[in-house]
């Protein structure tokens, strides 16, 4: 071992630098594992909730479109009859009794594109979701202002209802929100409720629309 001169103690081992970017990947990380146990803050619970309305919002707007497109289909499938019985000739193959019965049929089947019409109009309307704040204690710091949801802004005049911001609080805000998200979420249901039932009613006008098609095919075969 070299001699260490005089004056000097030994030395140490140079201490090892951690990279900036290692340093920032650290923090960024722990930031994350600190955000994925933390409760939101009011202005993080007011952004979520907005994208939750709006997702509500798209929601009903898609089942509004899908509702006219199985409107467009049923008037599809209603063409076909009604082509097929205006002219004479095709109703003119068939004998006088099996005209009565295929009349009766159609009949039936135009009371069943009647029904599945109601439930267009049913998966269409608008609805009537008014958000219900009976239970909610009426000293609660959070209990909602009644500032967005039109039915409660059209009861005040507009001195009224700027009054009434001039008061609100965030929590009252975000709890509004989520009242009407929660009513949005009733909406979207009772409108996925009437589509679920009006594909069906779609699928059974195709089949019964194919067996009448079919049979008249037979009576005036025969």
């Amino acid at each position: 071992m070299a001699p260490v001169p005089d004056g000097e103690g030994p030395r140490s081992a140079p201490e090892y630098e951690v990279p900036v970017d290692e340093i920032k990947r650290r923090k960024r990380d722990q930031r994350r594992l600190n955000d994925s146990t933390r409760q939101l803050d009011e202005w993080e619970r007011y952004r979520a909730l907005v994208d939750a309305s709006d997702e509500a919002y798209e929601l009903v707007d898609i089942a509004n479109r899908e509702a006219r497109f199985a409107l467009i289909l049923m008037g599809a499938l209603n063409a076909v009859p009604l082509v097929a019985s205006s002219r004479a000739d095709t109703v003119a193959a068939l004998s006088a009794v099996e005209q009565y019965v295929m009349a009766g049929l159609f009949m039936g089947y135009a009371v069943l594109v009647l029904t599945f019409v109601l439930r267009a109009i049913e998966a269409l309307k608008p609805g009537r979701f008014r958000p219900h704040l009976a239970g909610w204690p009426a000293n609660a710091i959070d209990i909602p202002a009644g500032v967005r949801y039109y039915e409660d802004v059209v009861q005040r005049s507009p001195t009224e209802y700027w009054a009434a911001w001039q008061n609100v609080r965030l929590s009252q805000l975000n709890a509004e929100l989520a009242v009407q998200v929660h009513s949005l979420a009733l909406k979207n249901d009772a409108k996925h409720v009437a589509l679920r039932q009006l594909y069906s009613g779609l699928r059974v006008m195709a089949l019964t629309l194919a067996a009448l098609i079919a049979l008249f095919v037979v009576l005036a075969w025969t």
